[in-house]
C-alpha cells in the first residue's frame, strides 16, 4: 500500500469520524448532577482552498517556512489597518437601538442579553436586557457574568500570543517538541502551533473527550487517542479539544494553571473582574443562570466548578476551560475587543498594552478561507459576509443554550460584544448565528 492511498485511506476515515462526532459535554466537567449540552460543533470540516501559513515574517513568532512540496504558496491576505476613527459626539438614536435588540431577544427566545459597543478605544453603548435569572426574577445588569462559549478560545489566544511576544512560544514551531503534547498524527506528521490555532492540527472530537474531562484524563491520554491521520494544514476541523490545549501549553511555558496565569496577565492587569473559575469572580450571584436550549435550567451560579478540580488534572493538563469556560461581562469583552480592533492596548485601563501590534496583527492573518469566512488565529474574518461591505473579525460562541460572539472592523475599531444565557436555534449561512448575525447587523445599520 502506497503512502499515498494510505493517506487517502485515513482522510476519508477520518471525515466519518469527524462528521458523526459531534459531542455531548458534561459542561460542569463531571461534577453534580448530570445534565448534557452540546459544545460548539465539531463537524465544520472543509477542504482548505488556500492552504498552508500565509504573512510575512513575523520577527521571533513567526520564521520563514516553505509550503510543502508541489504545493504553490498562497498570496499573503493583508489585514485591515487600524485607522484613528473620529469619535462621535453622541451615539444616534439609541433609544430605537434598544428597541431593536429587544425584538431580537424576544423572537429568537433570549433569556437574558448584555450588550457592549466601542468605537477607537471607546465602551460608547452597553445595554442590559431579559432576566439572568428567569426563576428568581433577577435582571441582567452591566455587571452580569456570562457563560462566554467559544469566544473563549479568541480570548484565550491572547495569553498563547503574549508567550509569543515573550519568545517562549513560535508560531512556526514544532509543538509537540515545545511542549510534550503528543499532537503528531499516525503519520508522524510535524505539528505546528498555527496549526492548533486554525483548527487545522488534524485534531477530532469524539465522545473521548467527554469522558476524558470526567475521568481526568491527562492531556497525553485523551490527545493520543484524538488525533487523526489528516495532514497538518491542509483540512480545518473545528477542534474544541485542540483549542483547549492552549490551556496545557500556557500551562507547561509558564509553570502556572491556565485559569491563574489569564487572571495574572491578562484580567488583572485590565482592572478586569473576568476568569476562566468561578472561584475567582467576586459577586458569584452576578453569574447569569445558564439554561439549555429546551429552557432547562442547566447550571446556576453556584455550580461545582472550581478552581480546585482544574487542578486536580495535574499542571500541564488543561484541556477544556481555553475552549469554553470564560466568565465575563459584556462591557469586559468589548474592552478585550478594542486592543483586538486596535493596537494591543486597552485605553479603558489606562492604555494597558495586552499584546505587541505584530502578534494582533499575526492574528489577523488570513491563513485559509471557507464559504462564509477567512481564518486567522482563532480569529474568523467575515469580508462583506457578515455586515455588508465591512471586513469584519471575532469569533461566535455556542454551547449549552447560550449563543455569544465578539466581533469588530479593524478598518474603523468599532465593534460589538454580545452575550446571551439562552437563545433558541435557528439556522443561516452561518450556521445557528441568526440571533447573532441579527444583533451584530443592526449595531452596524443603526450606530455607524
Amino acid at each position: 500500500m502506497t503512502k499515498r492511498y494510505f493517506k487517502m485511506l485515513t482522510l476519508a476515515a477520518a471525515a466519518v469520524f469527524v462528521l458523526c462526532g459531534c459531542v455531548a459535554i458534561d459542561d460542569r466537567g463531571g461534577v453534580g448532577k448530570a445534565g448534557y449540552g452540546a459544545a460548539e460543533s465539531t463537524s465544520e470540516y472543509i477542504d482548505i482552498i488556500a492552504p498552508g501559513r500565509v504573512g510575512e515574517e513575523f520577527t521571533v513568532m513567526m520564521s520563514e517556512h516553505d509550503d510543502d512540496e508541489g504545493r504553490e504558496r498562497p498570496e499573503t491576505a493583508e489585514p485591515a489597518e487600524p485607522a484613528e476613527p473620529d469619535i462621535p459626539e453622541k451615539i444616534p438614536d439609541t433609544a430605537s437601538y434598544h428597541e431593536t435588540l429587544e425584538k431580537i431577544r424576544t423572537e429568537n427566545g433570549v433569556y437574558g442579553m448584555g450588550v457592549a459597543v466601542f468605537r477607537g478605544g471607546d465602551i460608547i453603548y452597553t445595554d442590559a436586557l431579559g432576566l439572568a435569572d428567569i426563576n428568581n426574577n433577577i435582571p441582567v445588569t452591566e455587571d452580569t457574568h456570562f457563560r462566554a462559549a467559544s469566544v473563549s478560545k479568541l480570548i484565550s489566544t491572547i495569553g498563547i500570543m503574549q508567550l509569543c511576544d515573550e519568545s517562549l512560544l513560535d508560531l512556526d514551531g514544532d509543538i509537540s517538541a515545545e511542549t510534550g503534547i503528543p499532537y503528531e498524527n499516525y503519520n508522524g506528521d510535524e505539528v505546528k502551533l498555527w496549526h492548533i490555532l486554525t483548527h487545522t492540527a488534524g485534531i477530532t472530537d469524539t465522545d473521548l473527550f467527554e469522558s476524558a474531562v470526567s475521568a481526568r484524563y491527562s492531556i497525553e491520554e485523551v490527545m493520543k487517542r484524538s488525533v487523526t491521520g489528516i495532514e497538518p494544514g491542509t483540512f480545518y476541523n473545528y477542534s474544541n479539544l485542540g483549542a483547549g490545549s492552549m490551556g496545557a501549553i500556557i500551562e507547561r511555558k509558564t509553570d502556572k494553571f491556565f485559569h491563574d496565569y489569564m487572571r495574572e496577565n491578562v484580567f488583572e492587569p485590565l482592572g478586569m473582574n473576568a476568569s476562566y473559575v468561578i472561584d475567582d469572580i467576586t459577586d458569584k450571584l452576578s453569574c447569569a443562570v445558564i439554561y439549555d436550549h429546551d429552557g432547562e435550567v442547566f447550571n446556576v451560579p453556584s455550580w461545582g466548578r472550581t478552581a480546585a478540580y482544574y487542578e486536580s488534572f495535574g499542571l500541564g493538563n488543561s484541556y477544556y476551560t481555553a475552549q469554553c469556560e470564560l466568565l465575563i461581562t459584556a462591557k469586559d469583552l468589548a474592552a478585550l475587543g478594542t486592543a483586538l480592533a486596535g493596537d494591543g492596548t486597552v485605553k479603558s485601563a489606562g492604555g494597558e498594552r495586552i499584546l505587541s501590534e505584530k502578534a494582533v496583527a499575526a492574528m489577523h492573518k488570513s491563513y485559509f478561507k471557507n464559504k462564509t469566512f477567512d481564518m486567522g488565529l482563532n480569529v474568523r474574518i467575515y469580508d462583506g459576509t457578515l455586515v455588508d461591505g465591512r471586513l469584519m473579525c471575532g469569533h461566535p460562541g455556542n454551547a449549552l443554550g447560550a449563543i455569544c460572539g465578539l466581533y469588530y472592523d479593524r478598518s474603523d475599531r468599532t465593534g460589538v460584544a454580545i452575550l446571551t444565557n439562552r437563545c433558541d436555534l435557528y439556522i443561516n449561512d452561518n450556521g445557528v448565528y441568526k440571533m447573532l448575525d441579527e444583533a451584530v447587523k443592526a449595531t452596524y445599520e443603526m450606530l455607524f
